[in-house]
């Protein structure tokens, strides 16, 4: 049910929103920022189970630690990412949405890069 109230939460700051936009726009901005930033707040504590699940069954298969780690910045890095495209979307910055977007792939990318190429060294020491 907590899912339920979060979405509530959501309908209220987006008609609170939406009423003062017509008013003071920048006021309203803001506000869509500090809404947003309180939600994802509240959802980072749910995250904490994934997250334990993910290690559990990462460790039970004998995997790396490094694995884990990765995977973590990899899911931090989208979080962030996509509340700042949300951000600047609100903010009716859609050109800077687009390169939050770009700059979050690309950090996705360098944190990828240890697994790719310990992915493609065991390919090669199949291979050999």
């Amino acid at each position: 049910m907590e899912w339920l109230r979060l979405i509530g939460f959501c309908l209220l700051a987006a008609s609170m929103v939406m009423v003062l936009r017509q008013m003071h726009p920048q006021t309203a901005g803001l506000l869509s920022v500090a809404f947003g930033v309180l939600v994802m707040g509240l959802v980072l504590p749910e995250i904490s189970g994934v997250v334990e699940t993910i290690r559990a069954f990462l460790l039970s298969l004998g995997l790396n630690a490094q694995y884990y780690r990765i995977m973590l910045k990899a899911m931090g890095i989208v979080l962030v990412t996509q509340l700042a495209v949300q951000v600047c979307q609100d903010m009716d910055a859609p050109s800077i949405a687009r390169r939050a977007a770009f700059c979050g792939r690309i950090a996705l990318l360098g944190v990828a890069v240890p697994v790719f190429m310990e992915l493609t060294q065991m390919a090669v020491d199949v291979l050999r």
